[in-house]
Order: structure tokens, then sequence, then C-alpha cells
């Protein structure tokens, strides 16, 4: 009988310790080890196909480097309607979208000012643009940014031991990216010719990017052209941009610095400003996992000037996967690739100029809103009396003018509903959706409905939404390109991660940018963002034993 129980507790321990075996197995499975350094690499207007159509050209561990070891999404594209900027990168940072996140729009019309604001305005705050504090310039903040981002919940999980530092040329783009607790974010001033960043973060620029703006990088293109690399397809023969010189100031000037502003020189001076982001504060050096995402600009500019089938376009995206390649370079020298995760994406595609959609009979073209605008503004007239109807057109919101509502006696319903069919008269308008249907959830059944409710936000929309048709190009003129509409020219962007958690390989299941933090926090352990509405991306996450 004690033989028989000796056995049974012999067998019971060996299935205990088999159970704890198992959880343990699971445990480290479900969450690998966590790396030095998180890079988070955001190209502003940055489409799919230009990693297809121009791999030939890149070299070896630029592009190439996360294209061939990194888990490649090839069917990613944002599931709302208002591709832009300000929207995309908090879209990217937060895993929700704008009926979420709040950023609606680069700016929108604020009810309570009577005016348009900026999407990271904030009157509290003013710029910061040397070692001795801040400047004369206007701040910028996340206050407008709802919930929470990656970098906030990695900063929260880590008693806020880990840094968190964003970079770009833009803004907005810095600020959105680092949340609500990041410990800086930093852009460069074009009038000033160096970076800069906000007394929401810190009273005076600490003293190691102090240092690199003294250097003054941008002199270093004084007397430089941009002309093409001999492999860049097309250019060979040209000169893309000669400077702008003006013979009374010494160089680098203003009219040099925005010359310098539409070339892809400016990728080069902000991964410099990274690398030295790194050895300045640490990043990746200290016992808790570090974050630094960096938006590269410029080749929005490039894009909306010359358009995605341009040499132009060909030669900076040539030129960015050389700058990436020394910038992964220095990262292996500072913190080593074996401890670093790189996540690439982009926050908008680009549609092709007018003059290429016409060209090539794909749609109408150019399409002009204020003419929408005009014709709302007739029918709102002939229905209800003349007046100044509308307050504002940006992007997709049309605001009406409520004292004028007010003033007629206009339910604001009725004129929402004849303002969205004047605006459906215009040709290029594919669908006008009221506020008061977007309120209440009666739109359409359809996709277009579905992106449409994703892109808006009760307190910062308008009263009417308008998406054109594909290929109904919103242009200041033929040869201008731009982007903000729902179609896959503008929603398709690359996701790639690149990394020790991830499984390398090219994988055609459909997802979204939003996927991205939501994958990050589930492999970093970390709750996700407040209103991430992203899925973990299982397929491309290793199971390390």
């Amino acid at each position: 009988m004690l033989k028989k129980a000796l056995i049974g507790a012999a067998l019971a321990a060996m299935l205990l310790h088999t159970l704890f075996a198992v959880v343990r197995s699971v445990e480290a499975a479900d969450f690998p080890r966590r790396p030095k350094l998180v890079v988070i690499v955001v190209i502003d207007q940055f489409r799919y196909d230009y990693l297809v159509r121009f791999r030939q050209q890149f070299v070896e561990r630029g592009f190439n480097l996360l294209l061939n070891g990194g888990a490649n999404f090839i069917d990613c594209r944002y599931d709302y309607a208002s591709t832009s900027t300000g929207p995309g990168h908090a879209s990217l940072f937060t895993g929700a979208y704008g009926d979420i996140h709040g950023i609606v729009e680069n700016r929108w019309y604020d009810r309570a000012l009577h005016r348009p604001v900026y999407c990271v305005e904030d009157p509290e705050a003013s710029a910061v643009d040397g070692p001795e504090g801040s400047g004369a310039g206007p701040g910028v903040s996340p206050r407008n940014l709802m919930g929470s981002t990656i970098g906030d919940e990695l900063r929260a999980a880590t008693d806020f031991q880990s840094r968190v530092i964003t970079i770009s040329l833009k803004d907005r783009a810095a600020v959105l990216m680092g949340g609500h607790t990041a410990n800086a974010a930093y852009w460069f001033d074009p009038k000033a010719g160096h970076f800069v960043t906000s007394t929401y973060y810190m009273p005076s620029l600490p003293a190691w990017v102090g240092q690199f703006n003294d250097r003054n990088p941008p002199k270093a293109y004084c007397g430089k052209s941009w002309q093409p690399l001999p492999e860049t397809p097309g250019g060979a023969g040209t000169v893309f941009k000669e400077p702008a010189s003006s013979p009374k100031e010494p160089c680098p000037n203003r009219g040099f610095l925005t010359w310098m502003a539409g070339t892809p020189f400016m990728n080069e001076i902000e991964l410099d400003f990274a690398r030295e982001a790194i050895k300045g504060e640490r990043l990746g050096q200290e016992s808790t996992t570090d974050l630094l995402a960096i938006s590269l600009s410029v080749n929005d500019n490039i894009g909306h000037a010359f358009g995605p089938y341009s040499p132009e376009v060909a030669d900076a995206t040539l030129r960015t996967d050389r700058y990436l390649a020394t910038f992964f370079a220095t990262l292996d020298k500072l913190v080593g690739l074996n401890n670093v995760w790189i996540a690439f994406s982009a926050d908008h595609g680009v549609a092709p100029n007018p003059r290429f959609v016409r060209e090539h009979n794909l749609g109408l073209g150019l399409f002009r809103p204020e003419a929408v605008e005009a014709s709302i503004q007739r029918a709102l007239s002939q229905s209800f009396g003349e007046d100044r109807w509308v307050d504002l057109s940006e992007g997709a919101s049309l605001y009406l003018n409520l004292t004028a509502l007010q003033k007629h006696g206009v339910d604001r319903a009725r004129a929402e509903a004849v303002a969205a069919e004047a605006a459906l008269a215009v040709p290029g308008v594919e669908v006008a959706f009221t506020r008061s249907q977007l309120l209440t959830g009666s739109l359409p059944n359809t996709p277009l409905g579905h992106k449409a409710v994703r892109s808006f936000y009760a307190q910062r929309s308008g009263d009417v939404f308008l998406i054109v048709n594909p290929y109904a190009i919103a242009s200041s003129n033929e040869s201008a390109a731009t982007h903000g509409s729902p179609w896959s020219y503008d929603a398709q962007v690359p996701l790639i991660l690149w990394g020790s958690a991830f499984k390398p390989g090219v994988y055609a299941t459909p997802t979204q940018p939003i996927d991205l933090v939501a994958t990050l926090a589930a492999v970093l352990g970390l709750t996700q963002p407040s209103g991430a509405e992203g899925k973990p991306l299982i397929q491309a996450i290793k199971q390390e034993p």
C-alpha cells in the first residue's frame, strides 16, 4: 500500500513538473526577450510599390536588410478615408483611427474658437530653439491626441525608465509619434535651419542637440545641386534642382534652406541627427527597452512636387535606401543589431498627378475642391436666402456656418442634406455623407461608409464628409500630386517587422498599419494603447522557448 502511495506521489510530482515546464515554455514563447532598442521608421508619403519598382537598384543593407530579413506584409492598407500626415502618424502609433484618436486632419475647424486649429497646436507651449531656452515661435504638443501611444505604454510599464525619442522634419509627425509622455520630440525648423522642440518636453535643448545644431549641417550642401544617382531610372543627364542662391547672404540662407526642403539631402541630415540622439540619450544602452521613432518627411515634399512615377521620386527613394544603410550600420556599432527590433511603414501613399491621370485615361484628373464649396454656397442661398453658408472646407470635411443657420432659422440636418446633394452634383464627387448620418449610424453599409466612420470625430469633424472619385485629384495644378483619399494608391503602404521576435518572410495576409503597434505591444508584453483596434500579427511572431 505504501509502495503504491509512493509511486502515486512520484507520478503526481512528475505531472506537476511537466505542467510547470509547459507553462514556462508558453510564457517564454508568448514574450520574446525584449530588445534594448525598438526603432520605428516611417517614411512620409511612401507607397508600397516603391519597394518593388526600385528594388533592383537597392544596396545590400538599406531597404534590403528589412526585405530579406524581416516579416514583409505586402497587402497593408489604411481602412479609413483621411490619408494625410497627422492622422497617419497618430494611427500608426495609437493603433486606432481618427474616430478614436481624434486627429481627423492636419487641421480642423474649432467651433468654439471660430477658426481653424492645427492638429498639434498648443497655446500653452512655446518653441525651444536653443540651450538658452524658448524662442519666439509658437509651441506644439500632443494635447489634441486622444488616448495613449505605444511609447506611452512602454514608459508606463517600465516605471518611466524607458526613453522615448521621436524625430522628424515636421512637428506634427514628431509630436504624434511620441504621444503624451515622450522624453522628447524633435523636428527641423526650416527658418532657423536646425532642430528644435517644445516647452511641453523641456525648457531648453540638451547639449548634444546644441552641438549638432552648431555644426550647421545644411552648410555641407552649399554649392551642390540635386543630380540623380547614376542608377536612378529615367535620371540620366539631368539636374533635378539647382540650389537657390542669394548673393547678399552667406550660405545656408533662407532661400537655400527652402531649396533643401525639397531635396533628399534632408533625410541624410535627419538620420545623422538620429545617430546623435542614440549617443546623446544613450538609447539602447541601459537596462530597459528604449524607443526611437523617425519620420523621414522630405519624401512627401518631393512626391507632391513631381508625382510617384517621376525620376525625382525614384532618386529620392534610392538615396533614402543608401542613407538608411549607413544609419543601420551605425546602429549596429552603437547598440548592435542583435539588440534591436526595427519596424517600417508609412503614413500614406500618393496619387499620380492630374497630368499623368489624364494622359493615361485613368479618371477625371484635376479636381477643384473650391467647386464643391461654391456649389454648396449656391444651393444653400437658393434654399434659405443669401448668406455666407460655409465656414471652412478642409480635407474631407466641410463646415457649415452655424451662426447663419441660426439667423435664418434653418434646421442643421436639413442644411446638411441640401449641402450633400449640391456636393454630389459636382463632377468628381463619389459620395457625400452628412454629419447626421454619421452621428446616427445611418450610412450605407458599404466600404466607403465604413471608412468615413473611422475618420469622423464628432467634436472636430464637419457637417458634410466628402470622398472623391478614384483618380479625381484635388491638386493645385496639373503637375502636383496629392493624397488624402481612401483609394489604394493613397492607402496602401509598406509594413515590415525586423528583429529576433519576428519570422522573416513575405506575408500576403491583408493587414492594416494599425496592426504594427498591436504586434509590438504583444511581443513586448505591454498593455495595448488605450484605443488600439489593430490585431497582433501572430503569424509573424517567433515562438521561442
